[in-house]
């Protein structure tokens, strides 16, 4: 597993500890951007990743947390990259699967996969990370990005 996430550039840069949005779309503006600003994608993600989610929700609601990880397709990206938002405030994304019901998300896994053959796999992977809520709970509590990366690639190994 860990030459697997090997393939999936992520560091602090890409770690947002104190996201403080009003609404599930400024979210996945915000952390679009970062992925942006990294070189990591193009212009046109941001925007994709939205209209993604409007048409195929990503949140899921754990145990004790809610999370979301969007994604859209690879002709925006430049780098194969995950990005993590981590909300003030839960804000409320629709279900995978389930639209009608709602989650109030408090972290966010925003991958840029560059290899469409890969993005089961690593949607795979981070579900069975999600499959112990203390795990994420761990990566929420990290006080520096550089601790949440490291919590991150702890976990997904």
């Amino acid at each position: 597993m860990a030459d697997f996430w090997d393939e999936m550039y992520l560091d602090e840069h890409l770690v947002d500890l104190e996201m403080d949005e009003p609404d599930n779309f400024s979210a996945l503006a915000t952390l679009a951007d970062r992925l942006e600003n990294n070189q990591c994608v193009n212009e046109a993600f941001g925007l994709a990743i939205q209209e993604r989610e409007k048409e195929f929700a990503t949140g899921l609601p754990l145990e004790h947390i809610g999370v979301a990880i969007p994604h859209t397709d690879s002709e925006y990206v430049f780098r194969q990259s995950m990005a993590i938002g981590i909300l003030k405030e839960p804000v409320m994304f629709e279900m995978m699967g389930s639209p009608e019901v709602l989650v109030p998300v408090k972290i966010m896994f925003m991958l840029a996969i560059k290899e469409p053959k890969k993005q089961l796999e690593f949607l795979q992977a981070l579900i069975d990370m999600f499959q112990t809520d203390e795990k994420v709970l761990a990566i929420i509590q990290a006080k520096t990005a550089a601790e949440a990366v490291k919590k991150i690639k702890q976990n997904l190994n």
